[in-house]
């Protein structure tokens, strides 16, 4: 009896994970980690504004997550800032946070607006691929 149990458990888990249901998109465990997300750009010395939220989107085909979006000012070493800014994220984010898309940019201290792109980070497209980058 306790096989059989065994195998309608292991059929409805593998369900929920076929029809999107049970947690596979990877997301931070901690209850204030969109916040802690925020903050830690905020936060981060050289950042002189930030309009950083975390959002729930659906692109309408299936796929929907939270993600880290907007932009933030740095003054000094551009890329010392970005660098230190996209640490703290990848910090509160963690290695298993593919779930988490991010859509960021970045204003130098001469007023132009770039992409993480143009301070390396190109392939950050989601929290697991930053941790890779900044670790």
């Amino acid at each position: 009896m306790s096989v059989s149990l065994g195998l309608v458990l292991v059929g409805v888990l593998t369900g929920c994970g076929l029809f999107g249901r049970g947690g596979s998109a990877q997301v931070p465990e901690s209850p204030t980690w969109r916040e802690d997300a925020v903050a830690a750009i905020r936060e981060t010395p050289g950042v002189t504004a930030a309009e950083v939220t975390v959002n729930d989107v659906d692109d309408g085909g299936g796929s929907s997550g939270p993600v880290v979006y907007g932009k933030f000012t740095v003054s000094g070493d551009a890329q010392a800032v970005v660098d230190d800014a996209l640490l703290r994220l990848s910090e509160v984010l963690g290695p298993e946070s593919k779930g988490v898309g991010l859509n960021l940019s970045v204003t130098s201290p001469e007023g132009t607006g770039q992409t993480l792109g143009a301070f390396g980070y190109g392939g950050a497209r989601h929290g697991a691929a930053l941790w890779e980058q900044t670790h």
